[in-house]
């Protein structure tokens, strides 16, 4: 019996060993014009496998691709895209930067960092007041429904002239911060616990019942 652990691995292992095994003696026709038409079958296998490739763009291409990755790049033959470079397929893609620089206040978030440096640089006045006047409703509403905490106008001006390094010179009194309607959770939202604790209660008592009866004689 031979184990997979005993195979050669695969390359491509969505298409599976049978797909391999064909690509395998299809690399091994000697006949240019035989292995070229035998790959175009091949590549019709490929489609019924998956006939949901169809929606991508270039399927196509990209099933070739696959053949030639699969024939560890060793199927010669006619085919209509090139031959794909075996660096660029395993090429290893660009690391992610990630910004590490910490903010001041976590709980508002990075992207209101962003706001306040963009609001530092608005030059028109009446521009830079209405966009941070729409940056401290925003902190006052966030704070309200998410930590439950009311924050004055004096809190939110000294927030923000932390967050912009004291860039932005601002008084309380010239904030207009709206603010939202109290935030109320969803009809509903504890129905399904107090079904459960009522269908508990409920089965309590009937054993609290049980429990009493056996201690009757109830032959009389």
């Amino acid at each position: 019996m031979e184990y997979n652990t005993q195979r050669p691995n695969l390359l491509l292992s969505e298409y599976g060993r049978g797909m391999q095994k064909m690509v395998d003696k299809v690399v091994e026709v000697e006949d240019r014009d035989l292995r070229s038409k035998l790959s175009v079958s091949l590549m019709n296998v490929m489609i019924n496998l998956n006939p949901g490739i169809k929606d991508l763009d270039n399927y196509q291409q990209k099933l070739w691709d696959h053949m030639h990755i699969m024939s560890d790049f060793k199927l010669d033959i006619d085919g209509p895209f090139p031959k794909p470079i075996p660096e660029l397929i395993h090429q290893k893609p660009e690391p992610i930067p990630y910004n590490n620089v910490r903010i001041k206040f976590r709980f508002y978030g990075r992207n209101l960092q962003y706001m306040v440096d963009r609001a530092t640089r608005v030059e028109n006045e009446e521009v830079k007041q209405s966009f941070i006047n729409m940056i401290a409703s925003f902190m006052t509403n966030s704070s309200r429904n998410w930590n439950n905490e009311n924050l004055t106008p004096e809190v939110i001006t000294d927030h923000l002239k932390i967050l912009s390094k004291d860039r932005l010179h601002l008084n309380s009194e010239d904030l207009n911060i709206h603010v939202e309607k109290d935030f109320k959770r969803p009809k509903g939202h504890f129905k399904s616990n107090t079904n459960n604790n009522n269908r508990n209660n409920k089965f309590r008592n009937n054993n609290n019942n049980k429990n009493r009866n056996r201690g009757k004689d109830t032959r009389f």
